[in-house]
């Protein structure tokens, strides 16, 4: 499968929210103790999964800057345990919108975010414990705290 392209990212991310967004492409890198989320998606025609694995800071600060939080708000509500509505939210939309990134052949249609892998079945479940292919990438957010990036597919 091809993977994202570094600017394409970027330039979605960037168009997302209005602020300057850079993917950089790394090596491989070990897990972190941060808190993750997971974006679930199926690439069409193929009907072939595709996950995310991205740190919940960096999806919070893109997604607090999509509300209009300036950096130091966006930490306060993430502090909030279960996570507020409208953060959760616009993560979700996040992700969503992120999909016509995701995939750099056919359409990545966003289907599930899950904080927990256990919640994480079928298909989507195989690509992660076994992928065929994966793309990492750092992320920096203009003005707010960036992070880590994978995207899991399967060789197709």
């Amino acid at each position: 499968m091809p993977e994202p392209t570094p600017f394409a990212l970027s330039r979605r991310f960037s168009q997302l929210i209005g602020r300057k967004v850079t993917f950089t492409q790394v090596a491989a890198t070990p897990d972190t103790a941060a808190k993750q989320i997971y974006g679930i998606y199926t690439v069409l025609p193929l009907a072939t999964p595709v996950v995310v694995k991205a740190d919940q800071r960096l999806l919070a600060s893109v997604a607090g800057a999509l509300v209009g939080w300036p950096d130091p708000v966006v930490k306060e509500h993430l502090a909030v345990v279960p996570m507020e509505e409208l953060l959760r939210d616009a993560i979700y939309e996040v992700l969503n919108v992120a999909s016509a990134a995701i995939a750099a052949e056919g359409r990545a249609v966003f289907t599930n975010m899950e904080t927990i892998t256990a919640r994480i079945d079928g298909d989507a479940a195989a690509v992660l414990r076994s992928p065929g292919h994966r793309s990492y990438f750092n992320v920096a957010v203009d003005g707010y705290v960036g992070g880590k990036f994978i995207i899991f597919a399967k060789n197709v």
